[in-house]
């Protein structure tokens, strides 16, 4: 095997698979990356066997072939080199050299006939917009559940039907909801599918999914999930269950409804909240017409208050929040205004952005 590429190239490749791999693995052939050439193209593949991930990189191949090597040292190798052309050579021994400016190394590789093999797209699937598709990913990811007991809450569920597509995560205290519709006739379904995504292969998919426009082709079946790009393939293995009837926790009787900046809200929470310390303390939001006061109180460090101006025109209603649940969900936020609906202080409040309604977050209240 005989291959040139550039370095930024080779790290754009390297570098966001080697995150996917884990080091402390049984199989030791797993903590390694597979390099395979192609006629036109350098292949980098890694894999934990529940996410696996090939990406392409261009490259001049001067003589095909395929080597395993350590992820880990693989990628501090590549990200140390200069930024200029790499020269890899791999010899019947299945020792790799790499040269690049006056730097050289050799390391040692393993056979790919030990390596998992990938999963190929079966079929022509679903495309979607890749901004959309990260996008839904990052406003749900902040509310999937850790808890490893309730193991079908430990992903997103991706809900496909005819008419629109839907991604949903809860961890029990808090729900996070986006859909978003598809135009007519684009993709038909005899009948919705529904697919839980693992935290672990949501999280590596929005870091390898490029924000620059382009489509991303998805393909569910055999219980994997498969999304295909011009250069990435990724390839999840789907959590098995049920994922529970999410509709039933939305309330439908919240009619008491705030609008706030969103600006403000977030530094108002972020400096009220410096005085919690580690403790599980609620956040008092206090709502009265035109107003909203935010409030917290430590017995061991002290208090913080913040006032914020609101429209809100119901009567004076004291609620108490998990300040980092409002948080996450203000942090992926894109509206200028936040629209709070409320019922009463114990019952779930329903936040979303006043001009996008696709997108809305439950939180449940904290006793004061």
């Amino acid at each position: 095997m005989h291959i040139k590429v550039l370095r930024d190239d080779l790290l754009n490749g390297v570098g966001p698979i080697q995150a996917v791999v884990e080091t402390k693995r049984s199989l030791p052939i797993l903590s390694h990356l597979l390099l395979e050439t192609s006629p036109s193209y350098l292949s980098v593949f890694g894999t934990d066997l529940d996410v696996g991930v090939r990406k392409r990189v261009p490259g001049q191949i001067l003589k095909e072939g395929s080597i395993a090597l350590s992820a880990r040292k693989l990628y501090e190798i590549v990200r140390e080199l200069p930024a200029t052309s790499v020269d890899l050579t791999v010899d019947a021994e299945l020792t790799a050299t790499i040269t690049c400016g006056s730097s050289e190394f050799r390391v040692k590789g393993l056979s790919r006939d030990d390596f998992p093999s990938m999963r190929e797209p079966k079929q022509s699937g679903m495309v979607l917009d890749r901004r959309l598709f990260r996008d839904m990913i990052r406003r749900t990811l902040f509310a999937v559940s850790s808890d490893q007991t309730r193991y079908t809450l430990n992903g997103i569920l991706f809900r496909i039907t005819s008419k629109d597509v839907k991604m949903v995560a809860t961890d029990g205290h808090r729900l996070a909801m986006t859909n978003d519709e598809l135009s007519a006739n684009s993709y038909q379904l005899p009948a919705a599918i529904d697919a839980i995504i693992p935290r672990k292969a949501a999280a590596e998919t929005l870091k390898l999914l490029r924000e620059e426009p382009g489509e991303i082709e998805i393909e569910i079946s055999d219980n994997h999930l498969l999304l295909h790009t011009d250069d990435t393939l990724i390839d999840a293995r789907l959590i098995e269950g049920q994922f529970p009837n999410y509709e039933q926790v939305i309330p439908a009787n919240a009619t008491k409804e705030v609008v706030v900046n969103r600006e403000a809200l977030l530094t108002g929470l972020r400096r009220t909240s410096t005085i919690l310390g580690e403790r599980a303390i609620p956040t008092t939001m206090k709502f009265a017409p035109g107003r909203l006061l935010l409030s917290c109180v430590n017995l061991d460090l002290g208090e913080a208050r913040e006032r914020l101006d609101v429209e809100y025109q119901h009567e004076e209603m004291s609620v108490g929040f998990n300040a980092r649940y409002i948080l996450d969900f203000l942090g992926v936020l894109t509206t200028e205004q936040v629209t709070i609906r409320l019922q009463d202080p114990l019952s779930p409040a329903l936040f979303s952005g006043k001009d996008d309604k696709r997108y809305t977050c439950v939180i449940m209240p904290m006793r004061i």
